[in-house]
């Protein structure tokens, strides 16, 4: 009888609840980025964690199957014949293709998980572990006048760091404004995130950040001059620190590289992918930067003109049927509702200049934020977005399951197939591999 009551007491705990969550798998991976745990060196390691992010979505995907949740709809099926379609049509259709079925498993994987406040805070307070390193960046950037961002643990392109640390900073201004208790921690982060990505000169990511600051300053008084405090504080201590390096070198090197003119050509990219689209508006061009990949990224620096110049209106419609879906359904009288507007508008603002929504990291970055957004008790709408269906169709449970065998077996035979760990592979702007111009 002891034991009984024993193990129902243990089961109803919240340790096992979180041992049971199907975020810890979240939580693990993104431990994995921050401690800097890697293969090898280069896209090396940027290919095992598109590896383990693949992974980790199949799990999600598959264990959804289990529980006879994952039910493939009609607009499900009318995806997967868009793409069909568009693979007979689409310039290099494989890396097209590709993509729209991690985009598909990110969006399974939303379905499948359930928001944890625990977690989040955990992977918060465990990034810290990112900025050990740099007051050593930045004694070498004030005694050589030049600075390099190699404090970070991995020699990622630093727009991830960016735009991750944005992402987090999302939820460290969440957890200052909800908690009570240790509070000011979260600004700390707060700050030591800015500073970071002025550092970086991440215009697009300190863009998002300052519109999201702004739009919670004037929404919620409460928090608005701590906020205001932090913000300014970042950037007095970037402008110092960047006129202090100034002083021990003659060089333009050591100006304020936020404020730099250039703009990555991304003018050039966003009208160069116009003019693609305009050649099929209906279903798109397909990857079109193949044929022109010394001059042009891998992609257009736009989420938005990217769905539409490789996908067309059709594609560009699923986009706009899941975000008026999103919109639709959160409750905008709640209390809260501040909150959820400004992290969706920043997000917008970053994707719409950056690279975010392209690698792993920021891909699950993106798809946790998204239940927070949406999935958290705290705010009104997360009752409509937390509904589960069981997959009673005895035919609707034999088309999930041949949906995720099909998927395991294409993307196992990419992993196959790629020479994803070899050193002679050239190294390229990324996609799916860091390798972004090869794909098999």
């Amino acid at each position: 009888m002891r034991t009984d009551v024993a193990t129902q007491q243990w089961k109803n705990s919240s340790v096992y609840a979180l041992l049971k969550s199907k975020a810890l798998l979240i939580a693990l991976y993104f431990l994995i980025f921050i401690f800097g745990i890697a293969y090898g060196s280069g896209y090396k390691f940027y290919n095992g964690y598109r590896i383990l992010q693949v992974a980790l979505l199949f799990t999600l995907g598959f264990w959804a199957l289990y529980q006879r949740q994952f039910i493939v709809s009609k607009v499900e099926l009318l995806f997967f014949a868009f793409i069909a379609l568009g693979s007979l049509f689409w310039d290099n259709a494989l890396f097209i293709v590709t993509d729209l079925l991690l985009a598909y498993l990110l969006y399974k994987g939303f379905q499948a998980l359930i928001y944890n406040a625990l977690i989040t805070k955990a992977v918060v307070l465990g990034s810290f572990v990112l900025f050990l390193m740099l007051p050593v960046g930045l004694f070498d950037y004030i005694n050589s006048g030049l600075y390099r961002s190699d404090w970070y643990p991995l020699a990622w392109n630093i727009r991830i760091y960016n735009s991750y640390l944005f992402i987090l900073s999302i939820f460290a201004t969440w957890f200052y404004i909800s908690t009570v208790k240790y509070r000011n921690i979260y600004l700390v982060f707060l700050f030591l995130a800015l500073l970071a990505i002025l550092l970086d000169a991440g215009r697009s990511a300190a863009l998002a950040y300052t519109v999201f600051m702004v739009m919670v300053g004037i929404c919620n008084r409460q928090v608005w001059r701590p906020l205001l405090v932090v913000y300014a504080l970042a950037f007095c201590t970037y402008v110092g620190m960047s006129y202090t390096a100034s002083l021990s070198v003659d060089s333009a090197s050591s100006a304020l590289q936020i404020a730099r003119t250039t703009t990555s050509l991304r003018y050039d990219l966003w009208l160069h992918a116009l003019e693609c689209w305009l050649q099929s508006p209906l279903v798109g061009c397909g990857f079109y930067q193949l044929d022109n990949y010394e001059q042009f990224a891998a992609h257009p620096h736009n989420l938005m003109l990217q769905v539409l110049s490789e996908t067309g209106l059709i594609g560009f419609g699923f986009l706009a049927f899941i975000l008026f879906s999103i919109l639709r359904h959160i409750d905008w009288r709640a209390q809260n509702s501040y909150f959820v507007l400004a992290a969706l508008v920043a997000i917008g603002v970053d994707s719409s200049l950056s690279g975010v929504h392209i690698y792993p990291i920021t891909q699950l970055a993106l798809l946790w934020l998204l239940v927070f957004l949406l999935k958290n008790p705290e705010f009104a709408h997360a009752e409509h977005f937390n509904q589960s269906e069981h997959n009673t169709s005895t035919s609707n449970r034999y088309l999930s399951a041949a949906v995720m065998l099909v998927l395991a077996v294409m993307f196992c035979y990419l992993v196959i197939n790629t020479s994803i760990f070899l050193t002679d592979m050239p190294s390229t702007p990324p996609r799916f591999w860091g390798y972004g111009y090869h794909l098999l």
